[in-house]
């Protein structure tokens, strides 16, 4: 797979509405950010957030995970705003009936988001699509949640591999699974065993799940992570961007986006 990397103008997100970024029928546009920052940067996520999004963040009981939570979210309004030419404050989130999040008062706008390990990952798209990020840690998987989470011929697949390669074969595999979940919007209700992505070291393919069916691709992510994508409309091109959240004033946050295309 070919990266194309091509930098593009800073972005300035101000209280008004967002220059708004254009998304083609024909492309998915897959976000990363990092999420570790502090200071003011951080004041100013915390204004972006709904009052029932501070609540969730209250919930937290971890201060790197309620960090985590509050950056995420941020991100995804501030890109979000991008989207719709509207302001930050103005996205309303609701559930659809499996309880994937959706985006009120627009039609034919869909997004996934996952995080993990200061990084986060979000997928916008015209048509349905899941996104699953993971650090990749080389704990041992007790048997038990191998058997309950993996299809036979992927454990078949994982247990022939060499100790220093399953780890990362494993996360692989249970990104691709989780995506093709997330994009169905049913998460772990669905038994994931029941969802076989196993693709004979492919980087795209297609996993049939639910009587529907995804194209399912690796995503380019730094050392250490695992990561993927599915999507509903097998003939889309993935358009890769960075944001970075720089220091800034409370009430006003720049963004520096770093955009690119992912070729087979």
């Amino acid at each position: 797979m070919r990266l194309k990397i091509t930098l593009q103008r800073a972005l300035t997100q101000r209280r008004d509405a967002a220059e708004k970024i254009c998304l083609p029928v024909d492309e998915v546009h897959i976000w990363s950010a990092g999420l570790r920052v502090g200071g003011a940067a951080l004041c100013t996520c915390w204004d972006l957030l709904s009052p029932e999004e501070m609540r969730v963040a209250l919930c937290h009981r971890f201060a790197k995970d309620r960090r985590e939570f509050v950056v995420t979210r941020a991100l995804l309004r501030q890109i979000l705003a991008h989207y719709t030419g509207r302001t930050t404050a103005d996205l309303c989130f609701d559930s659809d009936t499996g309880g994937k999040p959706v985006l009120r008062g627009t039609q034919g706008l869909h997004f996934s988001v996952s995080h993990s390990r200061d990084l986060a990952l979000l997928a916008i798209a015209h048509s349905q699509v899941g996104i699953d990020v993971e650090y990749i840690q080389t704990i041992v998987l007790q048997e038990i949640v191998i058997e309950q989470c993996f299809a036979r011929a992927e454990q078949s697949h994982l247990q022939a591999l060499p100790a220093e390669a399953r780890a990362v074969a494993l996360y692989r595999c249970w990104t691709q699974k989780e995506a093709v979940l997330k994009a169905l919007g049913v998460g772990l209700l669905y038994p994931p065993r029941h969802v076989n992505v196993l693709a004979d070291g492919r980087k795209s393919h297609v996993v049939s799940a639910l009587g529907r069916n995804w194209l399912v691709r690796q995503v380019a992510a730094p050392v250490g992570y695992a990561a993927a994508v599915a999507i509903e409309k097998p003939n889309c091109r993935l358009r890769w961007r960075h944001w970075r959240l720089a220091r800034f004033p409370k009430q006003r946050s720049t963004c520096a986006p770093v955009c690119g295309c992912l070729e087979p």
